[in-house]
């Protein structure tokens, strides 16, 4: 998801998004059965309906009781295109049993930069789980009170859970201070992998070049997992120097997931290289059967997802018909939350004087699930 899938970081990141990752083999029949949709734009006031049906996609996301990794990803969502305007959202959602949502709740709120958002943070920075605390300490960093970043370091180098030393690996490279480069080098020491890749992506985001190189290497050799992740990583810095290394990936790329991640990368720059490639994948449904560890339904789940990131990314309007099918059409909440993240990326998102999120937070509706 643009925001966007990227994130698969580690084990607590695949539960916060709800799936695990294994590369799709791009043979010639991997879109068997996918038409590219009718490229017809919508009407002005179709688009504002559409909007208006994706902010409901949103709340249910942030409400879906069965899976705490929904409604982390729907604050998200909620984040990226509300902010402020969802503020209440955000808090109400500090309240919810799972961990995973509780740090994607405290993520929103520090980035939305609410002063008075402080008082509401500061007791989770003594939260039993340990991602929580990091997460808080995030927030209360980008509402100005400093005094306990130090303790990222501590965490990211000495703490005995490798998730949490991933999640203060990612939350360092967010933090955006660039003095925090040289403090994740040193985690590139780390005996876990995934420690290791989060901290050199962290170093990518921060400017180091040599970060950035390695996932220039990592994004055109490999399994096609690692370079799904290395061209996210890549698309996030929004370098136009980088566009030919995304272009061979979606031109050569043996693993649909790695072209469509390349197709999304492109839309970053402004490029619509991979859009039909993405309307198609839409409406994937020819997944490779008996994979261990990644159903069929899975798969699906996964590509149309990537697909829907890829035309959000992209921002070509002909896409808006396809994605109002998908939402339409397709149960899977996941799916859906991916196809309206792409919508309101498209339209532009939701006007703050509107404030479509206030009132009716989830505090409402109670809370459940894991």
């Amino acid at each position: 998801m643009t925001g966007r899938a990227d994130r698969i970081h580690s084990r607590r990141r695949r539960r916060r998004r709800g799936y695990a990752f294994l590369a799709l083999v791009c043979t010639a029949s991997s879109l068997a059965g996918c038409i590219a949709p009718s490229q017809t734009p919508l009407t002005l006031r179709e688009e504002l309906v559409l909007r208006d049906r994706c902010v409901e996609v949103v709340k249910q996301a942030v409400r879906y009781t069965e899976a705490g990794s929904v409604r982390a990803a729907g604050i998200e969502v909620m984040q990226r295109h509300c902010g402020a305007a969802a503020i209440e959202w955000f808090r109400s959602s500090l309240q919810d049993p799972s961990p995973g949502v509780r740090f994607a709740a405290l993520i929103a709120l520090g980035m939305a930069g609410d002063a008075d958002a402080r008082e509401w943070v500061l007791p989770f920075a003594d939260d039993a789980d340990a991602g929580v605390r990091l997460s808080a300490l995030y927030a209360l960093h980008r509402l100005g009170d400093t005094g306990r970043t130090g303790e990222f370091a501590s965490m990211m180098l000495r703490h005995d859970s490798a998730d949490v030393r991933r999640d203060a690996a990612f939350l360092l490279g967010i933090l955006d201070e660039t003095g925090a480069a040289g403090l994740l080098a040193r985690a590139m020491t780390d005996r876990d992998e995934g420690i290791r890749r989060q901290a050199l992506e962290s170093m990518a985001r921060l400017g180091n070049e040599e970060a950035v190189q390695q996932l220039v290497f990592w994004s055109n050799s490999g399994l096609g997992p690692v370079r799904v992740r290395a061209l996210n990583a890549l698309a996030r810095l929004r370098r136009p120097s980088l566009a030919a290394t995304f272009q061979y990936s979606l031109e050569s790329g043996e693993y649909l997931e790695v072209r469509l991640a390349a197709a999304a990368a492109l839309g970053r720059l402004g490029r619509n290289d991979g859009f039909a490639l993405a309307a198609a994948a839409l409406t994937f449904n020819e997944p490779r059967p008996r994979v261990p560890g990644d159903p069929p339904a899975e798969q699906i789940m996964r590509v149309r997802q990537l697909a829907a990131v890829a035309l959000g990314a992209i921002g070509d309007r002909h896409a808006l018909g396809a994605l109002r099918r998908t939402l339409e059409s397709n149960s899977d909440p996941r799916v859906q939350l991916a196809a309206a993240d792409a919508v309101l990326e498209i339209v532009g998102g939701v006007p703050d004087h509107q404030s479509p999120f206030a009132g009716n937070s989830p505090a409402a509706d109670g809370r459940g699930g894991s």
